[in-house]
C-alpha cells in the first residue's frame, strides 16, 4: 500500500511565508515613497497658496507683514492706521503638511521676503520628502 500525503512540509509552508514577507516589505516600502511625494507635492501647493495670501497684504498695506502671524490678526501699526483688516490666511495654513511652522524672513524693509520649508523631517537639509525648499516673491 502506497500512501501520498496531500498538503505542505513545514519546510515548504516557512519558504511560503518568508517570501509573502519579503513582497509585503518591498511594496509597503514604495507605498510609503509614494505617500511622501504626494505630500511634498501638497506642501508646494500650500506655500503656493501662502505666497498669493503674502502678495495680497502687500497690496493691501504696500509691504510685506513682518511675521506670518500678521495675515490672521492685525498688527498694532495697521490698527493705528485705522484700515479694515480682514484676516488673509487661516491657523493651519501657517503650518506646512507636516505640521511644522514655515520659516518667514523679511527682507529690504518688507519689500522681499523668503518662505521656507524644512520637509518632512523639520530639520535643516535631507532629499525627497525632507528636502528643503524655499520661495521668494
Amino acid at each position: 500500500m502506497n500512501r501520498t500525503e496531500a498538503g505542505l512540509t513545514l519546510v515548504e509552508l516557512l519558504v511560503v511565508i518568508v517570501l509573502i514577507g519579503l513582497i509585503v516589505t518591498v511594496v509597503s516600502k514604495n507605498v510609503i515613497q509614494q505617500g511622501d511625494a504626494a505630500k511634498a507635492e501638497l506642501n508646494m501647493v500650500k506655500m503656493s497658496n501662502l505666497k498669493n495670501q503674502l502678495g495680497q497684504y502687500r497690496l493691501k498695506f504696500n509691504a510685506y507683514p513682518g511675521k506670518l502671524d500678521d495675515l490672521l490678526k492685525p498688527n498694532s501699526e495697521i490698527e493705528k492706521s485705522g484700515k479694515l483688516f480682514v484676516p488673509l490666511a487661516a491657523e493651519d495654513d501657517l503650518n506646512d503638511v507636516w505640521g511644522f511652522p514655515f520659516v518667514y524672513k523679511t527682507e529690504n524693509d518688507g519689500r522681499s521676503y523668503t518662505l521656507s520649508t524644512l520637509g518632512s523631517d523639520g530639520i535643516e537639509g535631507g532629499d525627497g520628502a525632507k528636502q528643503d525648499v524655499t520661495v521668494r516673491p
